[in-house]
């Protein structure tokens, strides 16, 4: 039929027809074309969307993976819990602490691992920390897996929604156990004094501030006591510091067990201890302090040392006498001083004039520096007579201070003054210097002397000494064998290295050496032999009755006899009358000093009393 169709078109009608029938074929291969193309992109397309998507998942897991890495390996505890209190998450330290794996942590509550009481808190913490919305801090004392109580620091992160729901909390943990511990022992030991163990002055302030508050609030009393052991310096000079430390932690213990734990027991420094009794009243102080130094005096057996001291106290009350740490504690330490004054080995309650004097002393302390560097000291020179002799062959020298506006002012109370301040040794040195003149002047006017005598303290023998003597001797071109130096008796028998060396010097160099107030101290008669002395000298408490006292006679003929054996010569001080001066005839004594042969006199006097009578214009 299409044949026919065909063969009955006019050429027109055919060419239209073939045109038609050319372009379906091309327009439905064109279709096909278009549909594969699109098929085909749409393929491409979600290849490259899979390939994106696996290498996203990929990084993904790349971060995943290195943040679990990071949580697990973090150096504290991190756990996530969700707003119901269940665990989501937690890391390697973490489930240590729980003592269970993390994926059986997981799921699990507070109560699952912790008493229901430490539960409950861990609750009311997380839920505190939610409702803030903020992040909290706690210190958290926790048991772990093993039992054993831990004090950790927890930190805690609420998790909320862009939309503002509550997620829950992360939870980050650290053991601050030792570290806390390490953080006591620090502030024990800047609190207390490491020898004793007892409150240190910082300490002390804080506890006497407190008291004082207390004392205001309840209108009661309070006593500050300053006590301080007397001659404590010998004993460490004498015997050494190791038994010295050791009687300072019995006075500490001693002290400490005869108070209330209401009261206050601190050591500020060396042999200084303060007592703060609350809840008291004036007679109940004097009477517990008088108590408190009774109990210090009795023996001491240390190291096969049976020691015996004393101690002197300044009491001052609040409000009486002052109603802050500092004045108090100043006012009681004004007390001590004048107890110490007194004679030692009692207490003193403080008065206002007490204060005045104190700062006297501190004005004295000024003038002093300014007379040392100004050289405003004399010396005058007590005769030495040998028995039978009329002529002085030796002399001590003493100093004294004429003050411009004060007078003259006793050796007692400024050489001590200049030892605690150290002037004593620039002062000791000038001594030497001016009495060496002085000894020169003499024999050049033609008063022929063996020796001149200076005191010498503790505090002046450094590590300089020795040369320091032998550099004005030297310049003054003074011969060493004239100069004797008297040291106490616990001094030669410190054993402390630099002053033995420092002596032993001196001693090679041809000075020699005396103990003054031979008797008073701690060593015995036996140990003179070690002693690199030449000349004792009796103590002037043992001359003063030695014709009527059975016990200073025995005791000076003790030392003469002693002294004789080891070839030394003896010194007896302090004689003043014919009764003692034959008594000490009588024993052997072979030297006398005394106010019976010659007063302390100036330089010009003694060679005028002592010296040629041919001699003219004295020398001074």
């Amino acid at each position: 039929m299409l044949l026919l169709g065909f063969a009955h078109m006019t050429p027109a009608h055919a060419a239209s027809a073939g045109s038609t029938t050319l372009s379906e074929p091309v327009n439905l291969v064109l279709a096909v074309l278009l549909t594969a193309l699109i098929a085909t992109l749409t393929l491409v397309l979600l290849i490259l969307q899979r390939q994106r998507r696996m290498r996203s998942d990929r990084r993904l897991g790349e971060q995943a993976a290195l943040l679990s890495n990071l949580i697990t390996d973090l150096p504290e505890m991190v756990f996530y819990k969700d707003r119901r209190g269940v665990y989501r998450l937690c890391n390697k330290l973490g489930s240590e602490f729980l003592g269970r794996p993390c994926s059986e942590v997981i799921g699990k509550t507070d109560a699952d691992f912790f008493d229901r009481l430490t539960a409950e808190t861990l609750r009311l913490h997380d839920d505190e920390a939610t409702e803030r919305e903020s992040i909290t801090q706690n210190e958290e004392w926790l048991t772990d897996a093993d039992g054993k109580s831990v004090l950790l620091d927890v930190r805690r992160q609420p998790l909320v929604s862009e939309k503002g729901h509550r997620n829950g909390v992360l939870i980050t943990c650290r053991d601050i156990t030792e570290s806390k511990q390490i953080q006591r022992e620090l502030e024990y030991q800047a609190r207390h004094d490491s020898l004793t163990g007892l409150a240190n002055r910082y300490l002390l302030q804080e506890q006497l501030s407190f008291a004082l508050q207390m004392a205001r609030r309840n209108e009661e009393s309070l006593a500050v006591i300053f006590i301080d052991l007397d001659r404590f310096k010998d004993i460490n000079d004498a015997i050494g510091h190791t038994i010295g430390d050791l009687l300072l932690r019995d006075v500490a213990h001693r002290l400490r067990t005869n108070l209330r734990d209401s009261d206050i027991c601190a050591r500020l420094s060396g042999d200084e201890f303060v007592i703060v009794l609350t809840q008291t009243d004036g007679a109940h102080i004097t009477e517990k302090c008088d108590q408190l130094l009774a109990e210090l005096a009795l023996p001491y057996q240390l190291q096969g040392h049976l020691l015996s001291i004393f101690a002197s106290a300044g009491i001052a009350i609040a409000p009486e006498h002052g109603n802050n740490t500092e004045i108090l504690l100043a006012h009681a330490d004004a007390a001590l001083h004048q107890a110490k004054a007194l004679g030692r080995n009692r207490s003193c309650v403080y008065t206002p004039e007490l204060t005045l004097n104190q700062n006297n002393q501190l004005s004295l302390e000024q003038d002093l520096r300014q007379a040392v560097l100004n050289e405003e000291f004399t010396l005058v020179f007590q005769p030495q007579f040998r028995v039978d002799e009329t002529t002085p062959r030796r002399a001590e020298t003493l100093i004294r201070w004429p003050h411009e506006f004060r007078g003259l002012i006793s050796p007692h109370e400024f050489i001590p003054l200049a030892e605690t301040t150290g002037l004593v040794k620039e002062l000791g040195l000038w001594v030497i210097r001016e009495a060496a003149k002085q000894f020169l002047a003499w024999r050049e006017a033609g008063l022929e002397m063996d020796k001149i005598a200076v005191n010498v303290s503790a505090i002046q023998i450094n590590a300089n000494f020795a040369d320091s003597v032998a550099t004005i001797l030297s310049d003054l071109n003074f011969d060493p064998t004239w100069l004797e130096l008297e040291v106490t008796e616990s001094l030669m028998m410190s054993g402390m290295t630099e002053i033995s060396t420092q002596i032993q010097q001196l001693c090679e160099l041809g000075v020699e050496f005396s103990i003054d107030d031979f008797g008073t101290g701690y060593s015995s008669l036996s140990k003179l032999k070690s002693m690199p002395v030449s000349v004792l000298k009796i103590d002037r408490s043992f001359v003063r009755n030695i014709h009527e006292q059975a016990n200073d006679y025995e005791i000076a003929r003790a030392i003469i006899m002693m002294a004789l054996s080891l070839g030394l010569s003896v010194v007896a001080e302090g004689v003043e009358s014919k009764e003692q001066e034959q008594t000490l005839r009588n024993l052997g004594c072979e030297w006398m000093q005394g106010f019976m042969y010659g007063m302390p006199m100036k330089g010009t006097e003694f060679l005028q009393q002592f010296g040629p009578k041919t001699s003219s214009e004295p020398i001074d």
